[in-house]
Parts: structure tokens; sequence; C-alpha cells
């Protein structure tokens, strides 16, 4: 029976690829078996502080427990981070990898970035309290707040440079949380990669695009070439 893995993204859950998991649960390959559909929730612990190789410590125990030496992946932005990391543990884990929005390289900061953060750091400095970090960093304690760091100051390029699998980018031509720069230094570091763009999507594009993503992953699955 084929396996597929469903990695979410950053404060996601199990039911973050919701429709996609659920079609093809419900699907069956050109062969006529049924999907095995796994998607784990990976929420960020209370009371302690993970590194990302905390994270694929856990969707290790969990491949284990459910006994699955080779899958496919289907990965969004923060889950791609994982995929990374879990490809270069286990080379052969993977028969084929889908990563959406995909996070895990350090963003080239422009200058009005650049100077926001020396503002920050300056306010700081002088005992001013300021706001700083995204909404997703705001919201967290302490501990979590040093889990973010800990994922987001980490470059995966490395990582990535190591896939061999067949992989297929898929982006939001209007993703601003992993801009379309971030998927061009993807399709640099695994030049095998093919990549699809939804021109009019931002980083939710599978869900944006749900039919046409699921049309396009099963292409990639069953020939490897898309449309």
């Amino acid at each position: 029976m084929p396996t597929i893995l469903f990695l979410h993204g950053w404060g996601g859950t199990a039911d973050s690829f919701a429709p996609i998991s659920q079609y093809f649960a419900r699907a069956t390959n050109q062969q006529g078996e049924p999907y095995r559909v796994l998607a784990p929730s990976l929420p960020c612990p209370p009371d302690t502080v993970y590194t990302l190789d905390d994270y694929a410590d856990d969707v290790d125990a969990f491949l284990q427990q459910h006994k699955v030496t080779r899958c496919v992946v289907v990965a969004h932005s923060f889950g791609a981070r994982l995929v990374a990391i879990l490809n270069a543990r286990h080379p052969k884990l993977f028969t084929r990898i889908i990563l959406t929005g995909a996070a895990g390289l350090k963003p080239r900061w422009r200058f009005r970035v650049w100077l926001k953060l020396r503002w920050y750091q300056l306010c700081r400095h002088l005992g001013f309290k300021v706001q700083g970090g995204s909404a997703d960093y705001r919201i967290l304690d302490a501990n979590g707040k040093q889990t973010f760091k800990n994922i987001v100051n980490r470059d995966l390029s490395w990582e990535f440079q190591q896939i061999t699998t067949p992989v297929l980018l898929i982006w939001g031509g209007r993703d601003r949380a992993t801009p379309l720069e971030q998927c061009r230094r993807l399709q640099s570091l695994i030049p095998q990669a093919q990549t699809i763009i939804y021109r009019h999507c931002g980083h939710f594009a599978y869900l944006q695009e749900s039919a046409r993503f699921i049309g396009d992953v099963k292409r990639f699955m069953n020939t490897g070439v898309h449309g």
C-alpha cells in the first residue's frame, strides 16, 4: 500500500492539508492500490524548547510507529524544513517529494527590513518596549519564542542540496511568507526539481487551488511529469 506523508506548516495540525489528504485517503494509484495517508500534528511543545532536530525526531518516531520505510511526502512551509533534515538522515525514505511554500532558507534581507531590525534593537537597548517579530512569534511564550528562533535561524541550504529524489515545487506567485525568490533559490539548490507557479495564490496555494494541487500531485506521483 503506497503511503503519503503530509507535514503541515508552523502552527498547523494534522487537518491542515484537508481536503487534500481526505481526497487521497479515498483515492487509489494507477495500479488500483489505495493510498495510506499519514498526517502527524507537530505542535510547539509547552514548557520546553525544541530544535528542528527534535521535531525531526518526533516524525522519525511517528514513522517507526507506523512501520513506514518508504513514502511520498507532501510538505508545506515549516514541513519542508523537516523534509530536508529527514532526507539527509534517510536518503531513501522519500520516493517523491512535493514542497509548497517551502521554508528553510535564510531570507535575503532588503534594506528596509535591515533598518527595521536595527531600530527595534536600538529601542530595546534604550529600554523602550516595542513589539518585534512576526505575528506567529509574538503570540508565543518564552520557550516558544526560543523554539521559533531555533527554527528560523537554521539555514538548510546544505540539506536541500543533498536531495536526489524527484522533487516538485508548487508555489504561490503572491506568497509573502516565503516569497517566489525562495522558490528560485531552491531550484538552484535542487536542479532536478520541477516547478509550478500558481500565479494568483499566496502562501496557502494548496488550499486556494486545491483541485489543481491534487491534479498536479497525482501526475507527479504517477509519472514525475506535471502539466
